[in-house]
């Protein structure tokens, strides 16, 4: 079943985003797979890859487990940065327990298995009101208002704690019919997630929540020798709302053009996203001659519930201490929802059908043919509200319309050839299409900011309140600040990836071969979002120090001053990449297995991005290009481009030492197995910014010094070795006790993942 949440297209729970660590327990993973390219036509809805996941089941005997994992400050080496600082090891605590149970109900016919793992982590957010090495004024205002921003710059703590449940039964009913169910639920509570960081107060935070909730059946039918037939079932919900430790007014007070603290209720909160899944999947499938004959239809639908109020708990701008001292901001800002409308209530509703045909062809013992088609649908709700401006109608824009894309034909080839009679040498390749998914947080901005349903006004001078209060209604006098808007083009469809792969693969000896292979992956239609309304650039010019004058592009001004930002989200993105993989690999035999792996890749895009939906947040107008009248100019190298990557993972189990003569040895020696994974590779790319909007685009994280292009330097290279040592004990017949030390890093080498 789909486990991804389509809203802000991660997985369920949003796991692994910094927030909740995990929605499955890794004890109740029997198998996983992981289908990099050319994978079936069964699966879809995703351009990388596909990771299917097994669960475990009970059997006809009783087995159980318990888990506990620890770790802390005190097994932690010092980072850099504290070094630097001389500040003492940061507090850092996480404990993981748990265990399962399962076994039969009726032998041979039923059988359960029951799962609970709990974590609890402690994490410090220290608070530096200004940053590093910042000092206030010394006039008496500032003095006082910075002394004032002490009392409510202490520092505090994040908590990710996280209780996951999973209950499984299996019934034999017949011998021609197998139900299974599984119950799973995760609960996260991220304490003072919302919005942590240096410059921010503990009242301008609040706990992140995750509750997530998943029930599927499945029944599986044999209806004749050749035919047979699964039906799937699922009901799910993820809902994340999240929470304010503070009902006052937001306040952030600036110094010299620097942030120095943080106030009050964070503007986006509270929130809550919600999503409420049911899915049905059913798959017939037959073996007749030498084909592998499989079919079916997914269909999958999300009612989904977005509530991000943004602006509407007011905002005050201090632009310096000594404002901050006498109650004077520059301005105060807040948004109200506009009459008849939902306001910043929306619910971008997302509806998915699809249907495949897979042939996996035996032609001879020694060649096989994959051969598949598929087809996708995805409809988001279209937004309620139309922007009646004749500005958006003479640009052919509509703030009520999102295009549906009807065409998403996908096929699949893949092949495997022996062509030694020994089987020592197999080819591999393939071709697919593979449509993408796009993410209903988009839908949920063109929803709200459509300048309808959310009204923002800003107020200056003696219009301001006296802070901290806010308006209950919109009041006479305040100026409805120009707003920015989100719409999709009218010629939106979503993305597709086309893979194409060969490979080679020898055994040089049993269990142990060796392999190369080629992967290309090209990327059409993806996701962007870009700002329009823009007047056509014209040319200036500045002063480099000790690199004389340099020619740029800057806009004059908007095309609709009515507007800030026209946010278009389109289809007009591109990327390729190319790779090339030596591995050599030696399955598990006389105690030992490892996986040795070599890539050699480039990858070239223009900047495409589906979460790029906030205007003027600084992460997200990162992501977008710097000239939108020239989006060739973006053209480079990708983020994610890692030109060299080398990996090594091995087990070491020392069995034999059960085998020892030496009583003394054996008890020393037994039991124990070494494994670990040593990850090397190449610096990721940057580009060179001036951090400010040169460009005159309203944008000031995406402008490059004038003459270079984008990600033109390398940042650092990443060295780390994870190693794993276990011990076995046995206690009896029946029961064996595991003492595992992890350690990451332990090389202790400082590894930097980002310049700014």
């Amino acid at each position: 079943m789909d486990n991804n949440n389509t809203f802000f297209g991660q997985t369920l729970g949003r796991t692994g985003s910094g927030r909740a660590p995990y929605q499955f327990s890794i004890d109740a993973v029997k198998e996983f797979q992981v289908n990099t390219n050319s994978y079936s036509a069964e699966f879809g809805r995703a351009g990388g890859a596909v990771i299917n996941v097994v669960t475990k089941s009970g059997t006809n005997e009783f087995h159980g487990t318990a888990f506990w994992y620890y770790r802390d400050k005190a097994l932690n080496a010092t980072d850099f940065f504290s070094n630097a600082r001389r500040l003492p090891k940061p507090p850092f605590h996480i404990n993981q327990f748990g265990g399962n149970v399962g076994g039969p109900i009726s032998k041979d016919k039923a059988f359960f298995f029951f799962l609970y793992d709990g974590q609890r982590q402690k994490l410090p957010n220290v608070v530096i009101p200004g940053g590093p090495g910042f000092v206030p004024p010394s006039d008496p205002d500032s003095q006082r208002a910075f002394q004032s921003l002490l009392a409510l710059a202490q520092s505090y703590t994040r908590t990710f704690d996280q209780d996951v449940f999973m209950g499984k039964g299996d019934w034999q009913i017949s011998t021609a019919h197998r139900l299974s169910g599984r119950y799973n639920a995760q609960r996260f509570t991220g304490g003072n997630l919302e919005n942590p960081g240096q410059t921010s107060a503990l009242e301008h935070t609040g706990d992140s929540l995750v509750q997530t909730d998943t029930l599927t059946l499945s029944l599986s039918s044999t209806l004749t020798t050749r035919w047979a037939n699964e039906f799937r079932l699922q009901i799910a919900r993820d809902k994340q709302p999240g929470k304010a430790n503070s009902d006052k007014p937001e306040a952030e007070i600036r110094e010299r053009g620097r942030v120095v603290l943080t106030i009050g209720r964070n503007f986006f909160s509270p929130r809550e996203t919600t999503i409420r899944r049911y899915q049905i999947v059913n798959n017939l499938s037959a073996l007749i001659g030498r084909h592998g004959i499989k079919l079916g239809v997914d269909i999958n639908i999300d009612r989904i519930k977005n509530f991000f109020p943004g602006q509407f708990g007011g905002q005050y701008f201090f632009d310096s201490l000594a404002q901050f001292a006498t109650g004077r901001p520059s301005r105060y800002v807040q948004a109200f929802a506009g009459e008849g409308t939902t306001g910043p209530l929306t619910f971008p509703h997302n509806s998915e059908f699809a249907g495949f045909f897979q042939d996996d062809w035996r032609v001879t013992p020694r060649l096989t043919l994959n051969v598949g088609i598929r087809y996708d649908l995805q409809d988001i709700a279209d937004p309620p509200t139309r922007n009646p401006d004749p500005g958006l109608a003479a640009l052919g824009l509509r703030t009520d319309r999102i295009n549906l894309d009807t065409n998403n034909v996908a096929p699949r080839f893949g092949f495997a050839w022996s062509p030694l009679t020994n089987h020592r040498l197999v080819i591999r390749g393939g071709y697919g299409i593979f449509y993408a998914r796009t993410p209903s947080i988009m839908a949920a901005q063109a929803h709200s900011q459509n300048a309808i349903n959310v009204r923002v006004l800003t107020f200056t001078g003696d219009l301001v309140p006296t802070y901290p209060q806010r308006f209950d209604r919109p009041p006479a006098g305040g100026i409805p600040s120009p707003p920015s808007i989100f719409v999709f083009a009218p010629d939106y469809v979503n993305p597709y990836i086309q893979q194409g792969s060969f490979g080679l693969e020898y055994e040089l000896l049993p269990n142990l071969s060796i392999s190369a292979s080629y992967l290309a992956v090209k990327g059409t239609h993806l996701h962007r979002t870009r700002n329009i309304n823009l007047l056509p650039p014209v040319l200036a010019q500045i002063e480099l120090v000790g690199e004389g004058i340099r020619t740029y592009r800057r806009f004059p001004g908007r095309l609709l001053p009515q507007f800030v930002r026209i946010s278009l989200f389109e289809s007009t993105a591109n990327s390729i990449y190319h790779g090339a993989t030596f591995q050599v690999q030696k399955r598990f035999s006389h105690n030992v297995q490892f996986l040795l792996s070599y890539t050699i890749s480039k990858a070239i895009d223009d900047t495409p991005d589906a979460t790029s939906v906030v205007a003027f947040s600084s992460g997200d107008d990162a992501k977008q290009v710097q000239d939108p009248f020239n989006l060739r100019d973006d053209r480079g190298i990708s983020y994610t481009d890692i030109p060299q990557r080398f990996v090594l993972s091995w087990i070491w189990d020392l069995a034999y030492a059960r085998n020892l003569q030496n009583r003394a040895a054996r008890a020393i020696l037994g039991g124990w197995s070494v494994s670990g994974i040593l990850t090397a590779h190449s610096a990721p790319a940057y580009s060179a910014l001036v951090g400010t909007d040169l460009n005159n685009d309203t944008n000031a994280r995406t402008d490059r010094v004038p003459g270079f292009g984008r990600n033109t330097f390398r940042g650092f290279t990443f060295i780390s070795l994870d190693p794993r040592v276990t011990r076995e004990i046995g206690l009896g017949e029946q029961a064996k006790l595991h003492f595992i030390f992890e350690g990451f890093n332990v090389l202790n080498r400082t590894n930097f993942r980002t310049i700014s």
